[in-house]
């Protein structure tokens, strides 16, 4: 559904390294699985298989769907990460329902863009004559008479002069220099010329041009006052109206680009044409349609041990905190961590750790506490705002009590085609098992998040809310940067004193909380360190095993549905 590659279990390179007997992370985390997810290359291995079904049309699509609402019921949580479809132009009614309809709702898409860009133009030109009014009501409020009266020589009386007869103010500075001066020396009261000429030792003939101004003036100003209100009012309720309803364009148009995105052909990703180029099953000139999915699915890992059972505590806080410092510089922010898809996981956020608060950029201090911010990552704000307190509330088949989980990939391939001889429908379900420890599972998490995160960002880019990583009102800030500029006070020697010893407070308490042993009540585990160290004993005994169990329960599921004993 985007164009991300899945952060995926590898042996070495960008991805989650699966760990071995006697490697180095053993130990920090638990990755147990096949280091290959080739079906061929691990056959000796009990969580990883591939099935195939061949049936009447509908058969191999209901295999799937009986698969996903079973592990649903048995405490899965199933999330669909990645699908794309593609149609052979044969088949004439599948190809019409598909790519028909995404021109379709291209058209619609385009055509609300359109109507979107319309509104935005009314309501440019609204806010400009909104602006005008506002400034005069302003000037009303201000009393600010020299503005005014500005206003006035420049818009009203400049218009008074007749072909061969100089009647305003501006063409009169020729006859007399100080005229324009004099008329904003004027009060309201000044009305009578001969008061005038004395007040502003002028002569009569000038005082009398300025009495008539004065007059015109005033009555200018009421007008002005009464009708600048009126528009302000008219023009305030339909600037309202129309940014509600450009608001209201990028609401109504969100479903139809989600559907045109989710409608992803196979031939729009280079993995697509390349799957389309070698697929066997799409022969030229034969009604064809294949579908690619990719889902995943976990539930909490019990280990088979005798054993104190589990703690559920009440406060439903972590015996382990997942998000630990090695995971996040080296699974999440490091060179070959997830960040090196979703760079953007890298982007600073100030944040407050007292208040517990992530701020943008610009922002120094905590707006609650006043205490100086320190420097975390979008991806801290992700995990910690987001991902830990679904954690905390049990959400998606999580529990804090638990520090292991089993985890599943499907990887569903689904033919169709149309013969002389009849229709035929094709399914084939590649599943890999994992036993994977909580911070493994948080890096998984967090993937979701980033591919949900990429999928607005599709959205918003395309109703012109934001250009690449950046948002509209920030691309402005990097293209004028000296205008969003603050200024910024020296520092004093005790602030900064007090900031310095704030990076450090936080930063060794960071640091403690990520290494941090739980207490031995609370432990699963035997030997020292926060997950198990002891692949052959422990990990392939006590946690493969039963992750075994789970991928042999899926296993049998399928084959007893295909009809294989």
């Amino acid at each position: 559904m985007i164009d991300k590659s899945i952060f995926d279990f590898v042996k070495k390179g960008v991805g989650i390294p699966v760990n071995t007997p006697g490697g180095k992370d053993i130990g920090i985390y638990m990755c147990a699985g096949p280091t290959n997810r080739l079906v061929g290359e691990e056959e000796g291995s009990n969580n990883i298989i591939k099935l195939n079904y061949t049936g009447a049309p509908g058969t191999a699509s209901a295999l799937y769907y009986a698969l996903v609402f079973m592990m649903n019921g048995e405490g899965w949580n199933i999330a669909k990460v990645d699908e794309w479809i593609e149609v052979s132009p044969v088949m004439q009614e599948y190809y019409q329902i598909t790519v028909s309809q995404k021109k379709a709702l291209e058209g619609q898409i385009k055509e609300g863009i359109a109507s979107a860009a319309a509104s935005l133009a009314d309501y440019e030109l609204l806010m400009h004559d909104i602006r005008k009014y506002g400034q005069v009501l302003k000037y009303f409020v201000d009393k600010d008479e020299q503005s005014l009266k500005s206003m006035f020589i420049d818009q009203v009386d400049i218009h008074t002069d007749l072909p061969n007869y100089p009647a305003s103010l501006r063409t009169m500075v020729s006859r007399w220099p100080t005229i324009i001066a004099d008329f904003h020396k004027l009060e309201e009261k000044d009305d009578k010329s001969k008061d005038i000429a004395k007040k502003l030792s002028i002569s009569e003939a000038e005082a009398l041009i300025l009495s008539t101004k004065n007059k015109l003036y005033k009555d200018w100003k009421e007008q002005i006052k009464q009708t600048a209100t009126e528009r302000y009012k008219t023009l305030k309720g339909l600037t309202t109206s129309k940014e509600k309803t450009i608001e209201e364009y990028r609401t109504w148009l969100k479903p139809y680009i989600t559907r045109y995105k989710m409608t992803k052909l196979g031939g729009e990703s280079p993995g697509g044409r390349s799957e389309i180029l070698k697929s066997f099953a799409d022969i030229s000139g034969t009604a064809t349609y294949s579908n690619q999915i990719q889902v995943w699915a976990w539930k909490k890992l019990v280990p088979e041990e005798i054993r104190k059972a589990p703690l559920e505590k009440g406060d439903n806080k972590f015996i382990i905190d997942p998000y630990d410092s090695w995971t996040r510089d080296n699974l999440i922010l490091g060179k070959n961590g997830l960040a090196s898809i979703y760079p953007w996981l890298k982007n600073k956020r100030m944040y407050c750790s007292e208040c517990k608060e992530y701020y943008e950029n610009e922002i120094e201090k905590c707006e609650k506490c006043k205490r100086r911010l320190i420097e975390k990552t979008v991806a801290d704000q992700i995990v910690d705002k987001e991902i830990k307190p679904a954690w905390e509330k049990k959400e998606m088949s999580l529990n804090p009590s638990e520090l292991y989980y089993t985890f599943m990939i499907f990887d569903v391939f689904r033919a169709g085609s149309r013969l002389p001889v009849g229709q035929i429908e094709d399914i084939t379900f590649n599943i890999t098992t994992y036993a994977i420890s909580q911070n493994i599972l948080l890096v998984k998490l967090l993937e979701l998040k980033c591919r949900d995160a990429e999928f607005e960002k599709y959205i918003d880019e395309i109703l012109g809310v934001r250009s690449g990583e950046q948002n509209i009102e920030a691309l402005v800030k990097t293209d004028f940067p000296a205008l969003f500029e603050k200024e910024k006070k020296p520092k004093n020697e005790l602030e900064a004193f007090k900031d310095e010893l704030y990076k450090v407070i936080d930063d060794i308490s960071g640091k403690v909380k990520g290494i941090e042993v739980p207490k031995t009540d609370k432990i699963m585990f035997a030997k020292p360190g926060p997950y198990e160290t002891d692949f052959a004993d422990r990990i392939s005994k006590f946690y493969l095993r039963p992750a075994g169990k789970e991928f042999g329960a899926v296993k049998e599921f399928l084959k007893s549905k295909m009809g294989v004993g």
